[in-house]
Protein backbone atom coordinates (compact mmCIF):
# COMPACT_ATOMS: atom_id res chain seq x y z
CA UNK A 1 0.00 0.00 0.00
CA UNK A 2 0.82 3.65 -0.47
CA UNK A 3 2.42 5.59 2.09
CA UNK A 4 0.13 8.64 3.03
CA UNK A 5 0.11 11.50 5.45
CA UNK A 6 -2.22 13.39 7.98
CA UNK A 7 -1.13 15.79 10.58
CA UNK A 8 -2.87 17.66 14.04
CA UNK A 9 -3.87 20.67 12.77
CA UNK A 10 -1.53 23.79 15.14
CA UNK A 11 -4.97 25.96 15.81
CA UNK A 12 -7.08 23.49 17.41
CA UNK A 13 -4.97 20.26 18.33
CA UNK A 14 -2.61 20.55 21.26
CA UNK A 15 -2.83 24.26 21.87
CA UNK A 16 -3.18 24.18 25.49
CA UNK A 17 -0.30 25.31 27.52
CA UNK A 18 1.16 21.80 29.36
CA UNK A 19 2.94 22.09 32.65
CA UNK A 20 5.55 19.00 33.18
CA UNK A 21 4.50 15.56 32.55
CA UNK A 22 0.86 16.65 31.91
CA UNK A 23 -1.40 15.38 28.43
CA UNK A 24 -2.68 16.77 26.08
CA UNK A 25 -4.93 14.21 24.37
CA UNK A 26 -6.28 14.69 20.51
CA UNK A 27 -7.91 12.51 17.41
CA UNK A 28 -6.87 13.22 14.58
CA UNK A 29 -8.10 12.42 11.55
CA UNK A 30 -6.99 9.61 8.90
CA UNK A 31 -6.64 10.55 5.06
CA UNK A 32 -9.86 12.07 3.88
CA UNK A 33 -10.55 8.83 1.03
CA UNK A 34 -9.65 6.53 4.12
CA UNK A 35 -12.50 8.08 6.45
CA UNK A 36 -14.98 8.12 3.33
CA UNK A 37 -14.43 4.33 2.85
CA UNK A 38 -14.23 3.72 6.80
CA UNK A 39 -10.62 2.59 7.20
CA UNK A 40 -9.78 1.97 10.49
CA UNK A 41 -6.48 -0.32 10.23
CA UNK A 42 -2.72 1.59 9.00
CA UNK A 43 0.83 0.88 9.92
CA UNK A 44 2.40 3.99 11.22
CA UNK A 45 5.99 4.56 9.73
CA UNK A 46 6.85 7.63 10.47
CA UNK A 47 6.29 10.44 12.51
CA UNK A 48 6.85 14.06 12.55
CA UNK A 49 7.09 16.34 15.75
CA UNK A 50 7.41 20.09 14.83
CA UNK A 51 7.10 22.51 17.91
CA UNK A 52 7.78 25.96 18.78
CA UNK A 53 9.26 25.47 21.82
CA UNK A 54 12.19 22.82 21.96
CA UNK A 55 11.09 20.69 25.02
CA UNK A 56 11.41 17.26 26.04
CA UNK A 57 8.15 14.91 24.34
CA UNK A 58 6.45 11.96 24.33
CA UNK A 59 3.62 10.57 22.19
CA UNK A 60 1.21 7.80 23.43
CA UNK A 61 -0.92 6.45 20.67
CA UNK A 62 -4.24 4.81 22.03
CA UNK A 63 -6.70 3.06 20.14
CA UNK A 64 -9.63 4.58 21.42
CA UNK A 65 -11.00 8.38 22.15
CA UNK A 66 -11.23 7.02 26.05
CA UNK A 67 -7.28 7.88 26.09
CA UNK A 68 -5.77 7.34 29.41
CA UNK A 69 -9.06 6.11 31.13
CA UNK A 70 -8.69 5.27 35.16
CA UNK A 71 -10.55 2.34 34.24
CA UNK A 72 -7.88 -0.61 33.22
CA UNK A 73 -10.60 -2.77 31.18
CA UNK A 74 -11.62 1.07 28.92
CA UNK A 75 -8.05 2.10 28.76
CA UNK A 76 -6.79 1.02 25.33
CA UNK A 77 -2.40 2.13 25.07
CA UNK A 78 -0.95 1.31 21.93
CA UNK A 79 2.59 2.14 22.61
CA UNK A 80 5.08 5.10 23.98
CA UNK A 81 7.38 7.17 21.79
CA UNK A 82 10.07 9.13 23.18
CA UNK A 83 10.72 12.84 21.67
CA UNK A 84 13.57 14.46 23.38
CA UNK A 85 14.76 17.80 22.53
CA UNK A 86 17.91 16.70 21.88
CA UNK A 87 16.82 15.91 18.25
CA UNK A 88 15.09 19.02 17.70
CA UNK A 89 16.48 21.49 15.73
CA UNK A 90 15.72 24.53 13.54
CA UNK A 91 16.45 25.59 10.19
CA UNK A 92 19.39 28.02 9.90
CA UNK A 93 19.03 28.61 13.57
CA UNK A 94 15.50 30.26 13.60
CA UNK A 95 11.67 29.12 13.75
CA UNK A 96 10.33 26.00 14.94
CA UNK A 97 11.90 22.81 15.94
CA UNK A 98 12.09 19.33 13.64
CA UNK A 99 12.64 16.16 15.60
CA UNK A 100 13.75 13.08 13.81
CA UNK A 101 11.42 10.22 13.36
CA UNK A 102 11.56 8.59 16.81
CA UNK A 103 10.21 5.27 15.18
CA UNK A 104 12.52 2.35 15.61
CA UNK A 105 9.85 0.07 13.89
CA UNK A 106 6.52 0.40 12.48
CA UNK A 107 3.19 0.50 14.40
CA UNK A 108 0.25 -1.54 13.65
CA UNK A 109 -2.94 0.49 14.70
CA UNK A 110 -6.50 0.07 14.53
CA UNK A 111 -8.99 2.76 15.51
CA UNK A 112 -11.79 0.76 17.36
CA UNK A 113 -13.91 3.33 17.72
CA UNK A 114 -14.02 2.69 13.61
CA UNK A 115 -14.44 6.68 13.36
CA UNK A 116 -11.03 6.66 11.53
CA UNK A 117 -9.27 8.83 13.90
CA UNK A 118 -5.48 8.29 15.11
CA UNK A 119 -5.78 9.02 18.88
CA UNK A 120 -3.09 10.51 20.33
CA UNK A 121 -1.62 11.85 23.32
CA UNK A 122 1.01 14.68 23.80
CA UNK A 123 2.81 14.75 26.98
CA UNK A 124 5.25 17.61 28.16
CA UNK A 125 8.32 15.43 29.63
CA UNK A 126 10.16 18.83 30.49
CA UNK A 127 11.26 21.16 33.31
CA UNK A 128 9.86 24.01 31.30
CA UNK A 129 5.92 24.48 30.68
CA UNK A 130 4.37 24.52 26.94
CA UNK A 131 3.20 27.58 26.35
CA UNK A 132 -0.14 27.81 24.89
CA UNK A 133 -1.34 29.12 21.38
CA UNK A 134 0.71 31.24 19.36
CA UNK A 135 3.91 30.93 20.82
CA UNK A 136 3.19 27.05 21.51
CA UNK A 137 2.50 25.48 18.72
CA UNK A 138 3.17 21.37 17.86
CA UNK A 139 2.47 19.84 15.07
CA UNK A 140 2.59 15.84 14.68
CA UNK A 141 2.71 14.63 11.32
CA UNK A 142 1.99 11.04 10.69
CA UNK A 143 3.16 8.78 7.61
CA UNK A 144 1.13 5.52 7.58
CA UNK A 145 -0.08 2.73 5.16
CA UNK A 146 -3.80 1.69 4.85
CA UNK A 147 -4.03 -2.77 5.73
CA UNK A 148 -6.47 -4.94 5.39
Amino acid sequence: MTLRYFASDKDTHFAGALTTDAIENESINMTSDWQATSKQKCVISELMLESDQNLDWEIVLWSTSAYSDTDLDVDKGVTRIKVPASTGEQIAGAGQYYYENPLAQSIDYIDEDNRSKVHIGLINRDVTAKNAGATGNVVIRIGASLTL
